[in-house]
């Protein structure tokens, strides 16, 4: 086997070569690998700011509607959707600020952030939420068919008793009872483990008229 010696001269000049040759590449290399490095934990940091920045509004916005300040909290929720418009706490924030609406008797504001979360496919885990309350929403504006064309589909898994207990409230309200009394039973046949009240629903389905509830299977 041959063995290649150098003497020192000989040696500087091939490491001079081959910086020469793949110095550059090998430094740009390790800037890059660097900057990458550098940037992706910028990026981190950042997103961490984001989401303490968004949970101190919604802590602000809770606050404020706790002590009946409603003028208050719409200016931090609107600020809250300037700086972190792309967070789920502006969703939740979003149904807070809905409620105290419906609460202060101005149903408009909070259809329109209800509708505003359900264009939002990052709020799709509020979307079952925001559906259900539009619709009681919708109701209290006088606009059944709206709501009832609002539940209709497929209904999200976990709330099929809420969603047919809604059902029947619009369909008792058009006095289609017999649709009414369906639906109510499909809700209490659906409240195992969602909390809902089975007494109310079966005055409910009394309520659509004597002797027909057995006639909701």
């Amino acid at each position: 086997m041959a063995v290649e010696l150098y003497d020192e001269h000989e040696q500087s000049e091939r490491v001079r070569t081959w910086i020469k040759e793949y110095g550059f590449s090998l430094v740009m290399g390790l800037v890059l690998a660097f900057a990458g490095i550098f940037g992706f934990r910028q990026w981190q940091d950042h997103q961490v700011g984001q989401r303490f920045l968004a949970a101190e509004h919604y802590d602000v916005i809770q606050r404020d509607l706790d002590a009946n300040q409603l003028d208050t909290a719409e200016q931090q929720y609107q600020l809250m959707r300037d700086e972190v418009s792309r967070s789920a706490h502006v969703g939740m924030a979003g149904l807070l600020m809905a409620g105290a609406y419906v609460n202060d008797g101005r149903l408009e504001p909070a259809a329109q952030i209800y509708r505003e979360i359900l264009d939002d496919r990052n709020l799709s885990s509020l979307w079952p939420t925001a559906t259900l309350r539009l619709a009681r929403v919708l109701e209290a504006q006088g606009d059944v068919n709206e709501a009832l064309r609002l539940l209709g589909g497929d209904v999200p898994a976990g709330y099929k008793g809420a969603w047919a207990e809604l059902r029947g409230d619009l369909l008792m309200s058009q006095g289609q009872l017999d649709e009414a009394r369906v639906a109510y039973q499909q809700a209490l046949d659906n409240m195992t483990g969602q909390g809902g009240n089975r007494g109310m629903i079966q005055l409910k389905i009394d309520a659509t008229g004597p002797g027909l509830a057995e006639d909701a299977t």
